[in-house]
């Protein structure tokens, strides 16, 4: 495999588009790759350019695929996320009893010129492989299972996620900095202020999760962003609390108001601040 073209990750469609050369050697003129080689995992697939030469003493063909690959995203660490790019190369005619491939990872490797904006290509590894499928697909001949060859490319690409992070999260930023202003307001001639603020922290969260959910796909796991999700909703509530608890107290107890509120601004600066570096620097 020669890989030529690497673009359109997309996280929300769990796909990316991929071009490369393929190329067989064998002495069998009754094997035709062109006619039963599939891509395994493309959503779609284009071959061109395909051609046969015998001139060397041997069988040679090639042929040039571009294809549209389902990727199954790892975004625990998005948007500083590393990706194993697959691409799955199998017979789907002819089990193991018949042809069986051999990787040429001597020759294979990826253009330079396959860069992708964002991303930093660190790796590629082709390896064959067996494959066993738990069913025989009715041929009598067969017990159980069938066994397929298989030649995996694994492309190792790291997210340059700085400038993401910045664009994608600023608003729970945004929203953060809302709710802790409304520390600094005067509890009495000012609450409805700091209830306008907490509303705006919430429209500007809820705003910016709807645009983080259109560009991730679903994840089984709690993910950097998740931290971050939960620490700015989290802050906004402690903000909202905060102004019930001023209301309450204020006129009662104005020096227990007083301390209550400098703690709960610094809990929620700390804990946001404590929480999110920590998350944001052990996944970078």
């Amino acid at each position: 495999m020669y890989l030529t073209q690497l673009l359109d990750f997309d996280m929300s469609k769990r796909s990316y588009y991929a071009s490369f050369w393929l190329w067989y050697l064998h002495d069998n003129p009754e094997y035709d790759p062109h006619a039963t080689v599939e891509i395994a995992n493309a959503k779609s697939d284009s071959v061109k350019f395909a051609s046969l030469d015998t001139s060397k003493g041997i069988r040679w063909q090639q042929e040039k695929h571009g294809a549209v690959l389902a990727e199954d995203w790892e975004i625990t660490r998005f948007p500083f996320d590393r990706q194993k790019l697959v691409i799955m190369v199998e017979d789907g005619q002819s089990d193991t009893n018949r042809i069986r491939f051999v990787a040429d990872s001597k020759n294979s490797r990826i253009d330079p010129a396959a860069t992708v904006p964002g991303w930093t290509i660190e790796g590629f590894e082709l390896s064959a492989q067996d494959v066993t499928y738990n069913t025989s697909y009715g041929d009598p001949t067969l017990s159980e299972d069938s066994v397929y060859s298989r030649v995996v490319a694994t492309i190792t690409v790291k997210r340059q996620g700085i400038r993401l992070l910045c664009s994608l999260f600023v608003g729970f930023g945004v929203a953060f900095l809302l709710a802790l202003l409304t520390f600094f307001l005067d509890f009495e001639s000012m609450a409805g202020s700091r209830i306008g603020l907490c509303a705006a922290a919430v429209f500007a969260a809820v705003g910016n999760k709807y645009a983080l959910d259109g560009y991730l796909p679903p994840a089984s796991t709690f993910t950097l962003a998740d931290v971050i999700v939960s620490t700015t909703f989290a802050s906004i509530l402690l903000a909202a609390l905060a102004v019930v608890l001023m209301q309450l107290t204020h006129k009662r107890a104005p020096r227990f108001a007083r301390i209550a509120n400098l703690l709960l601004c610094l809990a929620t600066f700390a804990g946001y601040v404590g929480v999110n570096g920590y998350a944001v620097a052990s996944a970078a």
